[in-house]
């Protein structure tokens, strides 16, 4: 039901125009305004619902039960205007797929779906749709965050308006757990909090992010870098409030952190070291509090896990570079409580909580005391209450659900019934039904009544003077050949901000400081001419904007490595060069070098992290090309090294130590390999190519063969795949053991096809 993304989003990747928060400038079909429960957590943002007249006990296929859907899945279902959207996953092996459903609601029939393959991630024991799709309350509209981090809009009928790679356009790195989360819509913007590499050293470096896209566009707004270096995934979902004026997000990161950004700019305004890994679950807000909750070590013990209670209001100091550091003093109170994932309820004045051993816990927001444990479950990992008419709906990770009705005395179970699988996910209500998802099936519980109306947490404060300017996009992707111009309608914006990030409307641009890589024709125009990374400067009458912007190849290309000035220190202290600005993932990972009296591409191994590395080249948008390099690794015949690389989501490599010529796209979907000896200092050509087919099926092609000989005639390799990606950057990857020997890469040709 999907159209393709390419008519809607790429043409307007670098160029398109964006709506800084006064209103839309780009009409869509469906503009009238959605009810219902349209995000995660609830329209209350904390797992509340304020409906009425909902079960005490149901049946599983008999009373209150009146359908189920047979989708595997971890996530919570959203709601609107009469039609549930789930995310799932069905198939095995190379034919599994995630699957985006739309339902009837009252009677659980299929109206439309869209199904997409995995690809070039490190997702084990089928760990997907750990997420949420999230409705905009203003147009109807679906944003999805694929497992593999394709960010989407739908229309309510299933078309695709636009969509962005995270990993191929932002480097937005992979994690086994599979843990996407789900994107927030505030205003004109789409929020998803991801971990990136992108280019640069601010932004070059892993770290976790928040990133602001605009939602009618999919081009970026801005990103926030609040936390260090990361543990874990992020998982946490962040919640919204208005203070001081400013519009905040509050949040937890995978290093550990609690932190709170400002929501219309992206600055961060302070954070707070919780735990030595990620802090996964979303907090609650209670008045001039914060609650949150982790399942990691403490920082200061050797305890795991903890519920605290931060006390709101601290900003940077005037001057102060960074966010404010918060610490111990800014607590409130604390308790003993660990969750992973499970995140709280606040409801009545009480907050709520499941917790590893799968006790259901009761907690006084005002001082931290525990007021009872009951417990549920053997366990419990990922699913979150929901409270509702004053019950709990309470699903756990064995697969049971209960209806509680809490008191400060204890819990009174009303109910309690086993479902096919396990529940992952926190349950969703609306018009008197209540929705689980489970690892087998989508259970609607309860009769269904009337929708209730959607209530967001409007912006407040009025715009104040000028204080600073931006542009949109504040991240662009281009082509060698294509042109940026800035201006009105279907062009760069240069937008005017106030203190607190409201748009106060277009700036006056002044002298503009094109990046080196794009070369200056009219007065508010440039062409990109080179492959490369830079910042573009606008100055205004109210500061100085500034966006980054990459560009990379058009087919077809070669490099060689032989350009360029070698200027940089190196692994071994020779000097060295770096590899092209534009290639997302490649900074002070690889490194241009000399060798045997020319110049190679050389996997660094000055940072044990970055053993492993999967660099992007080209557009996201790029299908039916040959891919070709010549590869050598150092090594020994207990540990050689492995290089290859990605042709449209495959990953293609020979592998030293398995002897062998590999194709992939994810190791537990798509993984074949023939035979195929490599030696230590040996120079072989690795030719690789992707054929799609009419129906959607494609085949992977490969060969190698020893650099000094002819090329073979027939392919060492062929894989066929039912589900084919029919596009994708194309990428180099390099995998050092241990960072122990190099990775030599040369001759590099990206061609088409035909």
């Amino acid at each position: 039901m999907s159209t393709s993304p390419f008519a809607l989003r790429l043409p307007s990747l670098a160029i398109t125009f964006l709506l800084a928060g006064t209103g839309h400038l780009l009409a869509q079909d469906s503009q009238s305004s959605a009810t219902g429960w349209l995000d995660w957590r609830g329209p209350l943002q904390g797992g509340l619902s304020v409906e009425e007249g909902l079960f005490d006990s149901v049946q599983v296929g008999g009373e209150g039960n009146p359908w189920s859907y047979p989708l595997a899945g971890r996530g919570t279902p959203v709601i609107a205007d009469g039609r549930l959207y789930a995310l799932g996953y069905e198939g095995e092996g190379p034919d599994l797929q995630e699957v985006l459903v739309c339902l009837d609601v009252r009677t659980g029939k299929l109206i439309w779906e869209d199904r997409w393959s995995d690809f070039l991630t490190d997702i084990i024991y089928d760990r997907y749709s750990i997420g949420s799709p999230t409705i905009d309350p203003e147009s109807g509209d679906l944003f999805v965050l694929t497992t593999a981090g394709l960010l989407r809009r739908y229309s309510p009928d299933g078309d695709l308006r636009w969509e962005v790679s995270c990993m191929e356009e932002l480097g937005r790195l992979t994690f086994p757990n599979g843990r996407t989360g789900a994107p927030v819509i505030d205003g004109d913007l789409v929020i998803v909090h991801i971990i990136t590499a992108h280019w640069g050293k601010v932004e070059g470096p892993a770290r976790d992010r928040f990133y602001a896209f605009h939602k009618d566009t999919g081009d970026v707004v801005w990103w926030s870098t609040p936390g260090t270096g990361p543990k874990d995934g992020p998982y946490s979902h962040p919640v919204l409030e208005n203070r001081g004026g400013r519009r905040l997000l509050y949040a937890g990161t995978g290093c550990g952190n609690m932190v709170c950004v400002d929501a219309r700019t992206g600055e961060p305004v302070w954070r707070y070291r919780m735990a030595t890994g990620g802090v996964n679950a979303s907090p609650v807000l209670y008045g001039d509090h914060l609650i949150a909750i982790h399942g990691r070590e403490n920082m200061d013990s050797s305890t795991i896990g903890r519920m605290l209670s931060i006390q709101l209001g601290t900003e940077p100091e005037d001057g102060a570079a960074g966010p404010a550091l918060l610490d111990r003093e800014d607590e409130a109170w604390r308790n003993e409580l660990a969750s992973f994932t499970s995140s709280l309820v606040l409801a009545e004045d009480r907050v709520y909580v499941t917790v590893g051993n799968g006790d259901l816990c009761c907690v006084n927001p005002r001082n931290g005391e525990i007021l009872w444990r009951h417990q549920l479950a053997p366990d419990q990992i990922h699913a979150s209450p929901v409270f509702a008419d004053g019950k709990l709906y309470v699903p756990m990770n064995n697969g049971s659900f209960h209806v509680v009705r809490p008191s400060d005395e204890g819990a009174d179970v009303l109910c309690s019934v086993q479902l096919e699988g396990a529940c992952l996910a926190a349950p969703a209500v609306c018009a008197g039904q209540v929705f689980v998802h489970t690892t087998e099936r989508l259970y609607c519980f309860g009769t269904r009544g009337e929708e209730p109306a959607w209530s967001a947490v409007p912006e407040e404060g009025r715009p104040g003077p000028a204080a600073g300017v931006r542009l949109i996009p504040g991240d662009m992707l281009l082509r060698v050949g294509q042109t940026l111009e800035l201006g009105g309608s279907g062009k760069i914006q240069v937008r005017t901000l106030d203190a607190m990030g409201h748009d106060l409307g277009a700036a006056e641009a002044g002298l503009i400081e094109w990046p080196a890589m794009i070369e200056a024709g009219s007065p508010t125009s440039g062409l990109a001419k080179s492959v490369g990374a830079g910042l573009l400067k606008v100055h205004t009458p109210s500061g100085v904007a500034v966006a980054r912007v990459r560009v990379v190849q058009e087919l077809p290309w070669v490099e060689d490595f032989e350009s360029g000035v070698l200027n940089k220190p190196g692994d071994q202290g020779e000097k060295v060069a770096f590899p092209p600005g534009g290639w997302i993932g490649a900074f002070k990972k690889w490194e241009v070098a000399e060798l045997e009296g020319g110049r190679v591409l050389r996997k660094t191994l000055a940072n044990p992290l970055f053993q492993r590395a999967m660099s992007f080249t080209g557009h996201p948008d790029m299908s039916n090309y040959t891919v070709q390099v010549d590869i050598r690794t150092d090594g020994n015949r207990r540990i050689m090294c492995a290089a290859g690389v990605v042709n449209q989501r495959y990953l293609i490599q020979l592998i030293g130590n398995y002897r062998a010529l590999q194709i992939s796209s994810n190791d537990e979907r798509i993984k074949e390999q023939v035979e195929f000896r490599i030696k230590p200092g040996v120079w072989y050509t690795l030719k690789t190519r992707v054929d799609v087919n009419a129906d959607g099926s494609g085949v992977v092609r490969a060969k190698a063969w020893a650099r000094a000989e002819a090329e073979p005639s027939d392919w060492t390799l062929e894989v066929e795949h039912a589900h084919a990606h029919t596009h994708g950057a194309p990428g180099l990857f390099g995998f050092s053991p241990q960072s122990r020997y190099h990775v030599y890469l040369d001759n590099y040709s990206v061609t088409p096809n035909d």
